[in-house]
């Protein structure tokens, strides 16, 4: 892997390493508390080398969207990018630990969008059903588009785009998922106006909709959507946390201007911040209530919260899984009350379940589909030696611990995550 990739790809990781490992839950009543490892989870050992392991290819619908990394179904292995190195995206292969330009133009300079390895200012990337889908950044990033291109190359086709029609506005898109033919984005329209002689960002806009991939039809989903947060969509299915501020809730700003000593927003939250997390049938617009706001729903740090048809939660110290076809809810596992610290997951089709102390850390990978559980060596330390962050079918790409405080992009088969071989792990 190039080097710089690999840099840059881990100082945006090091802002999420809180998901290697065992954090402190803020003191919330309703919110987050400490945890100790699932009742599912009975004490075990790694398994044995002659023990199969269960592993997953990469769901093709309801595709979840990161930064830099994607997985590639055609290659078996990643799509890798870094606009601040290089305008093209690269193909890395993880069983010959190469990467390549996937261009086959004699003489290409891989330097403009003739090149089927160039989209432009990319912001994400997805390979879909034979083509790669990107979201491209444009006129100083205040413009999008969303653009396709056939694995097999070929000229680019734009599918939809927002473009400001006034002067100090500006539109700022996020693809979502990509799941049954259509793309999710949430787009914003905001605007810069005079205020105390400063430009004051004012948010006009800030909607939740689909791009039909063969049509380019764009339709909205939700038209005030800057509460909500989706989880996925499976089929007419979306899930969403939605987030509400009580009834006379102060705002923010002015309630910590109050406080006699610097206030936080976890305690702003505890007071005053509800979550429900609800499906919707995007045919009907009829909604279902899955967590209501009475009940102690826990906020997850992972950017991940769901893979293929299932949707994660956390309410009290139990995680549920929500299936999105059936719409059918079950208890995964809970956490005990010994540990003061806990946290999980979302990849290959399991929830790596962390818990433990300021000192140690346990580990297990319990499966979303029937909730066998695997325990995780963590070697004796307080975090995941390995922590995993993307995935292609048979590999993790992550951050590995080579001492406290120091991390390296590597890539570990899923076989040797799961045997805790985490010497396996290779750049």
């Amino acid at each position: 892997m190039n080097t710089s990739i690999g840099k840059r790809l881990a100082l945006l990781l090091s802002g999420v390493l809180l998901l290697t490992g065992c954090y402190a839950a803020p003191a919330a009543e309703s919110v987050r508390q400490g945890s100790t490892p699932p009742e599912s989870a009975q004490p075990t050992q790694p398994p044995a080398a002659e023990t199969a392991i269960t592993t997953y290819p990469v769901p093709e619908e309801n595709l979840l969207v990161s930064i830099n990394m994607a997985d590639s179904p055609s290659t078996g292995g990643f799509w890798q990018w870094d606009m601040m190195l290089h305008p093209y995206i690269e193909a890395y292969d993880p069983v010959t630990r190469t990467a390549y330009v996937p261009c086959y133009q004699s003489g290409c300079r891989h330097n403009d969008s003739t090149c089927s390895a160039c989209f432009g200012n990319l912001s994400a990337l997805a390979e879909y059903r034979d083509s790669l889908y990107a979201l491209v950044l444009q006129d100083g990033e205040s413009a999008a588009s969303l653009v396709s291109r056939p694995l097999s190359g070929g000229a680019l086709r734009v599918l939809a785009s927002w473009e400001p029609e006034n002067e100090g506005e500006e539109y700022r898109c996020t693809l979502r998922c990509i799941s049954f033919g259509k793309a999710y984005l949430t787009v914003t329209r905001a605007a810069y106006l005079p205020e105390d002689g400063q430009l004051t960002r004012d948010e006009q806009e800030n909607r939740l909709v689909s791009v039909d991939l063969q049509t380019g039809e764009e339709a909205t989903i939700l038209e005030h959507a800057e509460n909500y947060d989706l989880y996925g969509v499976w089929g007419d299915c979306a899930v969403f946390q939605v987030q509400e501020t009580a009834e006379g809730a102060p705002d923010f700003a002015d309630w910590a201007a109050q406080q006699p000593e610097e206030a936080s927003w976890d305690e702003y939250e505890r007071l005053y911040i509800r979550y429900r997390i609800l499906s919707r049938d995007l045919r009907t617009g009829v909604e279902t209530t899955i967590v209501d706001g009475s009940e102690p729903f826990v906020w997850s740090a992972d950017p991940h919260r769901s893979w293929g048809k299932y949707a994660v939660y956390q309410v009290g110290r139990s995680v549920y899984v929500y299936d999105m076809e059936t719409q059918e809810t079950k208890k995964l596992f809970t956490h005990e009350q010994e540990r003061k610290f806990y946290n999980y997951l979302l990849l290959d089709g399991h929830a790596i379940v962390l818990c433990g102390t300021e000192n140690a850390c346990n580990a297990w990978a319990v499966d979303l589909a029937d909730g066998s559980v695997i325990e995780l060596d963590t070697r004796g330390e307080n975090a995941m030696p390995f922590s995993a962050h993307y995935e292609c079918d048979g590999y993790f790409a992550g951050l590995l611990s080579n001492s406290p405080g120091n991390y390296e992009l590597c890539h570990i088969s899923k076989e040797d995550f799961y045997r805790s071989n985490y010497d396996g792990a290779f750049r």
